[in-house]
């Protein structure tokens, strides 16, 4: 039986290229770490506002938008993301280098 099934998680499916899945894992397998640990840490710290953690969700931002304006194809989509999906607010943010 499922042990997820009585605890209060939820399951998540991430897909990763397959070099970067090799490196992660060999880099937290050296320490004993899996990478549900590793991803649910990571959760935490972000959840709990960290600031380490949340720098790296606003690079992360940041690239989504620098590529929407430049109209450019991302690996994970197939469509061209447009200017017209972006707010206001992301997008003056973005100019003046402050984080949301």
């Amino acid at each position: 039986m499922r042990a997820d099934i009585f605890q209060d998680r939820k399951c998540v499916h991430v897909k990763l290229e397959k070099e970067t899945h090799a490196a992660f894992r060999a880099r937290l397998f050296r320490h004993g770490i899996s990478m549900q640990e590793a991803f649910d840490e990571f959760a935490k710290q972000v959840a709990e506002g960290n600031r380490s953690a949340n720098i790296i969700v606003e690079s992360l931002i940041n690239r989504k938008l620098k590529e929407a304006i430049e109209g450019r194809v991302t690996k994970t989509r197939k469509r061209k993301e447009s200017l017209g999906e972006l707010d206001s607010e992301s997008i003056y943010n973005l100019i003046n280098g402050t984080p949301d």
